[in-house]
């Protein structure tokens, strides 16, 4: 194993988790991004994948963290990082975002740098706000040698990654028994593509494919639409998250006493989601699906602004067009 930090992979998360750095676990190669609106349905800006809507918004911090895991037993690196997004409407449908995983750090042993910059534009094709349906396409880049230097500290990759996603989510508002109408899916799928398919000492960058699933059961929706809560849980969102990754081609032969190289990574857990009329505070525990994914339970927490909401004549609409819908609670 890297002496330094773990394999990277193209994509967290999400893409994506050390959480954010190490490529077995997707789920922290993209932050987390804008919450979404589909007629009475609020999807949160979930941890393990991005929810399918556009907004304006900044997410600031993301904060991750997890132990890698060896092929031995033995302890492996600790991993911390911080990171950020800015998401901007450019008309109600379309949004462009700048972020990255931010600053990382580490022990055993220690370093830290910078991860590289990732842009996206994403578009929803389609939404039905009768049904809380909605589907999303993306486009995204990860922007090589705009992070540390591959030779300082932690290493950012030193070639371009672009990742085409396609988004979707469900609420059951309409389902007939009202202890079904606060449930909800979201679901992603994402194919890594790296702009370069070796590096300089002859290792390979794999294709990936990424994809995850969240069940959430809204409170903040039975509130509102089936019975009155307490106010201590009428805000809150519980969920269970899962994100994967795959390497499907392009692969390494993988070094002695290392995981192979085509082996799929990645994290379930719970998470919890507090949801502000101007802001969302969420926190999730992400369980490692296997050894190549992490040693143990590692956690990612995140704060995201509802610039929509704080600023919704300037700096909150769209660029051209209508402004989003609102919906407070």
């Amino acid at each position: 194993m890297n002496p330094i930090s773990p394999p990277r992979a193209p994509r967290r998360a999400r893409k994506t988790p050390m959480l954010a750095a190490c490529a077995a676990l997707a789920v922290a190669a993209s932050p987390a991004q804008a919450h979404t609106i589909v007629g009475d349905r609020v999807f949160p800006a979930t941890l393990a994948i991005d929810d399918p809507g556009v907004n304006d918004e900044l997410t600031l911090p993301t904060f991750t963290y997890l132990t890698a895991g060896t092929t031995d037993g033995s302890p492996g690196t600790i991993n911390y990082g911080l990171g950020w997004e800015y998401s901007k409407t450019i008309t109600s449908t379309l949004a462009l975002s700048v972020g990255s995983e931010g600053y990382q750090w580490q022990q055993r042993p220690n370093a830290s740098g910078w991860a590289n910059i990732e842009t996206q534009l994403k578009y929803v094709m389609w939404q039905d706000p009768k049904a809380e349906a909605i589907v999303a396409t993306a486009i995204s880049a990860e922007w090589g040698n705009t992070g540390s230097p591959q030779s300082a500290s932690l290493p950012s990759d030193p070639f371009t990654t672009l990742t085409f996603r396609l988004y979707a989510g469900k609420g059951f508002g309409d389902a007939p028994a009202d202890w079904m109408k606060p449930f909800a899916i979201t679901g992603e799928f994402d194919l890594g593509l790296p702009t370069r398919s070796s590096n300089a000492d002859g290792s390979l960058n794999p294709t990936t494919i990424s994809y995850g699933a969240t069940l959430q059961y809204s409170l903040l929706y039975m509130n509102s639409h089936v019975q009155e809560l307490p106010e201590l849980l009428r805000r809150l969102i519980p969920a269970f998250e899962a994100d994967f990754t795959t390497p499907v081609s392009n692969l390494d032969q993988p070094a002695p006493g290392d995981f192979g190289t085509n082996v799929t990574t990645g994290v379930v857990g719970p998470s919890l989601y507090y949801i502000s009329n101007y802001f969302q505070l969420g926190v999730m525990a992400q369980v490692p699906i296997s050894a190549a994914s992490g040693a143990h339970v590692g956690v990612m927490a995140s704060i995201d602004f509802y610039l929509d909401d704080i600023a919704p004549t300037t700096l909150g609409k769209p660029l051209f067009g209508a402004p989003q819908a609102h919906v407070h609670y």
